[in-house]
Formats: C-alpha cells, structure tokens, sequence
C-alpha cells in the first residue's frame, strides 16, 4: 500500500471541478487503502476541505423552519479528523468552522472514504450506517434528509 494516487496529480486536481458521474469513475479505478492512505496526506486533506467549499453550490434546499447545524467529522487514518459545520436552511448552505455556530443538532461521523464516496453519490449514506462507516448523533430525520439537500441521487444514476 502506497500514500501516491493510483493517477496523476494533474488528474486529482481536475476532478475537484469534475461532474459526480467523473469522480465516481475514478473512485472505481482506487483501491479503497490506496484511496484511504492519499486522503491522509496534505493532498487529501485539501481535497476533503475542497469538497466542503464546494457543498453550498451543491445545496438545494427544502428545509423548513429555522436554521440547523450538521456536524461533520471525517476520520483519517493517521492524520487529523476534518471538521466542518453546515447551517443549512431553507435555501443556504454555510460551511464554518466547529464550534463557530453553536451546538449542532445532527453530528455525522464517518471515515473519509465513506465521506467521499457518499459526496460523490458512489455509496448512500443508509449503506454506509449498515456498514458501521457513518455514525450519526442527534436529530436522525435531518440525517435522513442529507442526500436529498444535496441532490445526491443514488449510485450509478447520471448526475
């Protein structure tokens, strides 16, 4: 097992800008340890954090009511855990640093393959929770909802 990517740099940097259909073949092309080991390094972590940057445009919205806080923590072997808050409401998404927002009413916790899998709509958040990959604390509804705030449909399906 190696910390390289299975292809090029250049490649990588593309798919931060790439469709969901895109990262989804690549992501098949990865052994999930070679995938685990690179998003340990430097180059995964900013690529975990791109993906948050990228969450607000990718929010569709459909909440009612006040805003909510969701969690998220993304374990990496050997490395820190990435954190982030979303304050999602009824048409906005905002990504802040933990804390910045007071509690949260959902904390998702899941291993960053299985959080770039389910960014990426190559696995669902429900497969991953039966997996023991993704586990969730507080308002569970909320967690349900996640995928759908997102447009994430299920795997396979052309985004």
């Amino acid at each position: 097992m190696t910390a390289e990517p299975a292809f090029s740099p250049q490649r990588l940097a593309q798919l931060r800008f790439a469709s969901l259909t895109e990262v989804r073949a690549a992501l098949a092309l990865l052994a999930r340890e070679d995938l685990a080991a690179w998003l340990a390094t430097p180059d995964g972590e900013d690529m975990l954090r791109a993906v948050f940057a990228q969450m607000p445009a990718r929010y569709i919205g459909g909440l009612t009511g006040p805003a909510q806080t969701a969690r998220w923590q993304v374990r990496r072997e050997g490395a820190a855990t990435v954190v982030y808050d979303l304050i999602l409401a009824e048409d906005v998404c905002e990504v802040r640093e933990p804390g910045s927002a007071g509690e949260p009413a959902l904390t998702l916790t899941l291993d960053a393959v299985g959080f770039v899998e389910m960014a990426s709509a190559a696995a669902q958040g429900m497969d991953l929770l039966l997996e023991g990959r993704l586990h969730i604390s507080g308002d569970v509804q909320l967690a349900m909802r996640m995928e759908l705030l997102f447009g994430l449909a299920a795997p396979g399906a052309p985004q």
